[in-house]
């Protein structure tokens, strides 16, 4: 199940990368988004763990949020000089890299805030489709 989920989000990260700009040559910050996603949800599912006083989920959670979009915002800014050099790639690939984590961390650890019902729905969709992809029949 857990193993579902992070291919989910890495799925997720891969279109999300499709909204950001990024430079015709390395087309591998798509692959740098999924694997940052995936990555995020993973540190989150044992930081979850780890963190269980909501005080301190809260306060991860806002520190991931602004984190999340400082990094965005750097983003932007790199890609509104205009000309791109070598480093500038690097550096908009450790970007987007770090924003995709730190959206897999937030968006995954937003699921303890989640109602149970939510949760379950999810759990039998995910089981569903796995059925499916399995070849076993839906009932």
């Amino acid at each position: 199940m857990n193993l579902l989920l992070t291919i989910v989000f890495g799925v997720g990260g891969l279109v999300l990368s499709y909204v950001f700009f990024v430079p015709p040559e390395p087309s591998i910050f798509r692959l740098i988004a999924a694997i940052g996603m995936m990555i995020g949800f993973q540190v989150s599912y044992f930081a979850g763990r780890l963190v269980r006083a909501s005080p301190k989920r809260f306060l991860v959670l806002i520190l991931s949020a602004v984190l999340c979009f400082h990094v965005a915002f750097a983003y932007a800014q790199m890609t509104r000089l205009g000309t791109i050099v070598t480093s500038d790639v690097v550096n908009l690939g450790v970007l987007l890299g770090l924003f995709f984590l730190l959206l897999g961390f937030l968006l995954s650890f937003l699921r303890f805030f989640v109602p149970g019902s939510v949760v379950l729905a999810w759990s039998r969709t995910i089981e569903y489709f796995a059925r499916r992809f399995r070849g076993q029949s839906g009932q």
